[in-house]
């Protein structure tokens, strides 16, 4: 019996599509020899790492029309290290503004009490307002007369100097009090913002996974995009860039914790629930 040779090649293509078989952009990711190390592809590269829960490979087209190939990891523990490291990095913003403050609060009891300098001046004031009242002192002879004359404008002119400087101080202590009031309302909004950003960029994550993008078209393999996606509670995504050669350059040595640290900035002594330590 004749079999239709059309008919037999759709089946085997059929058959090959259904099985996974033929020559995909992803393949040609795969099978590409990675710059850092010719002894690599990006398979066996990112492959098969300590340092991934789930890894997925997938093919899609941007805003452009060009096909993008996608690595994903889901790092272990990924979630948990970064809550343990905002909450050192919330602990290490505390204590570095705190000494701001004992700062501040040193630099405020050094400054005079403007209440007591508001008297003082106010008693300066009187007693030149009193010198000023009495007017020329009486004398008997005209030596005597020109004395006290002398000794008057002396009285008078150590009296004005007395309330200048009374006046001084208080405006000094006045002023460095408001900058001190100043200084600490802009610490206070800086720690504010600084909290602000870490719980933004740390707080309510739920998932991390390092990517690697690739462009391909025909053979041609190109890095687009490597970098971290946070996954958070309220269904928002947030991703930070990363050095493509030198995420790539670590993860050939570094395949477990050590990378998953590494990706994400988190110095190595931070593990996953530990209590903030102290600064």
């Amino acid at each position: 019996m004749k079999t239709n040779f059309t008919t037999l090649a759709a089946a085997a293509c059929l058959s090959a599509a259904l099985a996974g078989c033929g020559h995909s952009e992803i393949d040609t990711v795969n099978a590409t020899t990675i710059p850092q190390d010719s002894t690599h592809t990006y398979k066996t590269a990112l492959s098969n790492r300590a340092s991934c829960e789930k890894e997925n490979w997938r093919k899609f087209k941007d805003d452009t029309n060009r096909t993008v190939v996608e690595y994903r990891c889901e790092l272990k523990n990924g979630a948990a290290l970064l809550a343990a490291f905002r909450q050192q990095k919330i602990g290490d913003t505390q204590h570095d503004f705190q000494g701001y403050y004992n700062g501040l609060d040193q630099t405020a009891g050094s400054i005079q009490n403007p209440e007591a300098l508001e008297k003082q001046l106010a008693d300066t004031q009187s007693q030149l307002a009193r010198l000023q009242a009495n007017g020329t002192p009486p004398a008997d002879t005209p030596e005597a007369l020109k004395q006290g004359l002398v000794n008057r404008a002396s009285e008078m002119d150590a009296a004005q100097s007395a309330v200048e400087r009374a006046q001084r101080e208080l405006d000094d202590a006045r002023s460095n009090q408001t900058g001190v009031q100043q200084e600490r309302a802009r610490f206070e909004q800086q720690e504010k913002d600084t909290l602000a950003q870490i719980d933004k960029t740390y707080g309510g994550v739920t998932g991390v996974s390092e990517v690697f993008q690739w462009y391909v078209r025909d053979d041609d393999v190109v890095p687009a995009w490597s970098g971290v996606e946070l996954a958070k509670q309220d269904g928002s995504t947030s991703r930070l860039d990363r050095n493509w050669n030198q995420t790539m350059g670590d993860l050939l040595s570094h395949r477990g914790n050590d990378h998953v640290h590494a990706v994400l900035n988190i110095p190595d002594n931070i593990v996953p629930g530990q209590q903030p330590s102290a600064s």
